[in-house]
């Protein structure tokens, strides 16, 4: 049997590339290794260049850490969080759409694509509610870092025990500081602890369970929270 290894990962990181993101890529990517973190998930606002910003980045200076393509995508509904894109989808369709691209996309590149619904009844967040049961959503983002009470997370939770989906968690930093406040363990094999493609492969899968999970601090999230929307 092949030896395998955990990987911790924040799966919903923003950088300066997104419209209510502050820090850069650089200053995101060294919060996440000084986190001690084998790899995030960049996932700006209806843009991919965060990512491939932060893939150049760590190539560039040799840093071990795993970036995980990824986007938020605004769909006509909600938020959808897509992993292993090479590009970006356009923002503005129905989910049922913006599934399907992605779902067009894994097919024609042979890759792995996996699908979460973030923050799904956070109020003020462009959140899909009960469209997170869309067919073709891969996970419930049933903890987000970013939240006053606590409620919207415990009904994610909820909806994603009762339709037995895939719970994962992520900070929705939009600082570097926040990198890795709530975090996902996955086990892969030792071969593929840095194949970003791999490791979205087993998320998919649902192989994936929750690590960490503290909340931002209110101040910066509110300060966040009333930034000019784009």
């Amino acid at each position: 049997m092949p030896s395998t290894r955990t990987v911790t990962l924040d799966l919903h990181v923003h950088t300066n590339y997104s419209h209510d993101g502050r820090d850069s890529v650089e200053a995101v990517v060294q919060s996440a290794i000084a986190q001690g973190l084998d790899g995030i998930a960049i996932c700006d606002h209806n843009t991919m260049a965060g990512s491939v910003a932060a893939r150049s980045s760590v190539a560039e200076h040799q840093l071990e850490l795993v970036i995980i393509p990824g986007i938020e995508v605004s769909t006509s509904q909600g938020h959808l969080l897509v992993l292993g894109l090479d590009d970006a989808i356009e923002q503005g369709l129905p989910p049922e759409e913006t599934i399907e691209r992605a779902r067009q996309q894994e097919r024609e590149t042979n890759g792995t694509v996996a699908i979460i619904a973030p923050h799904p009844y956070h109020p003020f967040r462009h959140s899909l509610g009960r469209r997170c049961l869309t067919p073709g959503v891969d996970a419930i983002e049933v903890f987000n870092a970013r939240y006053f009470t606590g409620l919207a997370n415990a009904w994610a939770k909820w909806t994603a025990a009762r339709h037995r989906m895939t719970a994962v968690a992520g900070s929705d930093a939009h600082t570097a500081d926040c990198v890795g406040l709530a975090t996902v363990e996955v086990e892969v094999s030792a071969a593929a602890i840095r194949e970003p493609a791999l490791i979205v492969k087993r998320l998919k899968e649902g192989a994936v369970r929750i690590a960490r999970c503290r909340r931002a601090p209110r101040g910066r999230y509110y300060t966040q929270l009333c930034r000019k929307r784009r």
